[in-house]
């Protein structure tokens, strides 16, 4: 059990940096690329679905870069929001609350989290285009609403989630029965 403690904690400390990481690493994104300190796309490090030359050839302004950090920000809440319920998960592991209803609420919450990342990125990928696509001149304006066949793996991904988090429930149920069970 002592494995599991240390290793949950490593684990939590990791998605804890990741929780402040992406907000920071989306600012960074949206404040550099197009300039001088864009390195993240120029060596190839992060590439994005959404990148701004595909909308527009001129360069970002501030109030949309702004605004293109905002939109980024549907689809990172919803990550940010599953790495809160798998930070308090690793938590209640570190305790030794492994198969607890915290635990399997932690679990389920996370399998819709899936979800609500498969609508954020349809939203994201809207507001993202009328964005970055604004100072055109009329006529190259650009709304561009994309679902493709790799969006339906968070779907997949969510319905596994959500069938692990029910077995786990009705185990945890069967568990307090006996229990009460002389």
């Amino acid at each position: 059990m002592d494995k599991i403690r240390i290793q949950s904690c490593r684990v939590r400390m990791l998605l804890q940096c990741l929780f402040f990481a992406v907000p920071a690493f989306i600012l960074f994104y949206w404040l550099s690329v197009g300039t001088g300190l864009d390195f993240i796309t120029r060596y190839g490090i992060f590439e994005t679905a959404h990148p701004p030359a595909r909308y527009t050839d001129q360069a970002l302004n501030l109030t949309t870069r702004f605004l293109a950090f905002l939109a980024s920000m549907v689809p990172a809440a919803v990550v940010m929001y599953a790495l809160s319920h798998l930070i308090r998960l690793f938590k209640g592991y570190e305790k030794g609350e492994i198969f607890t209803l915290e635990a399997t609420t932690h679990i389920r919450k996370l399998g819709y989290s899936f979800l609500y990342w498969m609508a954020g990125s349809f939203v994201y990928s809207g507001l993202i285009s009328v964005i970055l696509s604004f100072n055109n001149p009329p006529g190259s304006r650009v709304l561009s609403l994309t679902f493709t066949g790799l969006d339906l793996m968070p779907l997949l991904c969510a319905f596994i989630v959500l069938i692990i988090a029910w077995v786990m429930a009705e185990a945890q149920q069967l568990a307090d029965e006996n229990q009460l069970t002389i």
